[in-house]
């Protein structure tokens, strides 16, 4: 399923602030509950990537603050196996794209992307269709480290039980309801989430609040709905989070997110009719190997600008350099460094430079590799090699000092 970067980060947020709240609340039934949630997930995902002949998946987010909207978005994904193809729609509040309707449709030859507010369809065309996706929904319980993850998520919970009612239906189907509060979630998870909290609510954006202190989960609570052939109809997950400011504001922070899967084999995608209307081409050559004809070339220089925001203006303070010495289809190696102007050395206390290697990733379809460094503080991450807009992705955790603008994206340096 694919979203554009404010949906994005929505379920980024959503995902990462609700994780206690999905798996809490599937094991604090009893076992067999559990179980039979575990199983419907584990169903849903299956069918959905191999049987299924057509579905429609939406997901709705809404993010607030003491009641207020903050931000909401919602995507419909409709598929059809049997063509195959795919279909998106996304629209959400806020300034993005001026509050536009987005759509894409996909399938092994092409894809078409437009908005409400704009006459132009943008068509890329595939040269090797017979190896394109075309943007269908995988197995997550399928990779490698699913079974990790089951693990760790069937040891968090610990002893909480009884606290979800678990009812089954006459017709076969099974009701699952529950809730937590600040009290009942284990204080390891609620410390783990409250650093989360407190990266993704740390000043970078106007339209949220900057929480800096007692940042804690302070409700989840959620219902499910499972039909009687065991596949996940529907989940609605509620977390409420509460914070503090910098000036010790309190705020309470609710996101809400719903998902459904419906029209089970009766969906229908349609190919936009581009007769007549104004269309923007490109040939794209997709390669799912995701081996690079030419990787030599990322050989060299890149750089961005560091950036802070200062009466009401971004200023550059300095730059951010990857270098790239080595690299190949399995294997690369560098050196990242910042380097800041004369008059900003006060931003250059945490200032880094350390070497790095990387590995070809086990993801298939992009030429991403993993990040290890020299230095255990320095994180880890991923770079990936746009191979054509000639730029890398160079993303590691932790790499923003306080008031600094991040962008991961780096350009050559040609000067």
């Amino acid at each position: 399923m694919k979203f554009n970067k404010k949906t994005a980060m929505l379920v980024s947020f959503t995902l990462g602030t609700l994780l206690v709240a999905t798996t809490a609340l599937a094991d604090i039934a009893s076992k067999s509950g559990y179980d039979q949630l575990k199983d419907a997930l584990k169903v849903t995902a299956q069918q959905c990537s191999e049987k299924f002949d057509s579905y429609t998946m939406d997901l709705s987010i809404e993010v607030k603050d003491n009641g207020k909207t903050l931000e909401s978005s919602d995507s419909t994904q409709k598929y059809d196996r049997s063509k195959p193809a795919s279909e998106n729609i996304n629209s959400g509040s806020g300034n993005q794209n001026n509050g536009a309707k987005q759509y894409s449709y996909s399938d092994k030859t092409s894809m078409i992307s437009w908005q409400d507010n704009d006459p132009t369809y943008y068509v890329s065309e595939y040269t090797n269709p017979e190896e394109r996706q075309a943007g269908f929904f995988s197995n997550p319980f399928k990779e490698s480290s699913a079974d990790d993850f089951e693990k760790i998520a069937d040891a968090v919970v610990g002893s909480l039980k009884d606290q979800v009612v678990v009812t089954e239906n006459s017709d076969g189907s099974l009701g699952l309801a529950g809730s937590l509060t600040e009290v009942q979630i284990p204080a390891l998870v609620n410390a783990v989430v409250s650093l989360q909290l407190k990266q993704q609510f740390n000043g970078n954006r106007k339209d949220m609040p900057h929480l800096t202190k007692d940042v804690f989960v302070k409700e989840v609570k959620g219902t499910a709905k499972v039909n009687k052939d065991g596949v996940m109809e529907s989940i609605l997950g509620t977390a409420v989070l509460s914070g503090k400011d910098e000036q010790g504001t309190v705020h309470e922070v609710s996101v809400e997110a719903l998902a459904t899967l419906s029209e089970i084999n009766s969906t229908t995608v349609t190919k936009p009719d581009l007769t007549g209307k104004k269309v923007v081409e490109n040939i794209t050559n997709e390669n799912p190997s995701s081996e690079m004809s030419n990787p030599e070339k990322f050989m060299g220089k890149f750089k961005n600008d560091i950036l802070i925001e200062k009466d009401n203006k971004f200023v550059k303070v300095g730059e951010r350099f990857v270098e790239i010495t080595q690299i190949d289809n399995k294997t690369a190696a560098g050196r990242y460094y910042e380097v800041y102007k004369p008059g900003f050395e006060e931003y250059a206390t945490a200032q880094r430079d350390f070497k790095f290697a990387a590995k070809k990733s086990e993801q298939q379809g992009n030429p991403i590799y993993d990040i290890t460094t020299e230095s255990m503080n320095t994180g880890k991450g991923i770079i990936y090699f746009d191979q054509n807009g000639g730029k890398i992705n160079f993303n590691i955790n932790p790499l923003s000092n306080g008031g600094l603008q991040f962008d991961s994206n780096f350009s050559p340096d040609l000067d």
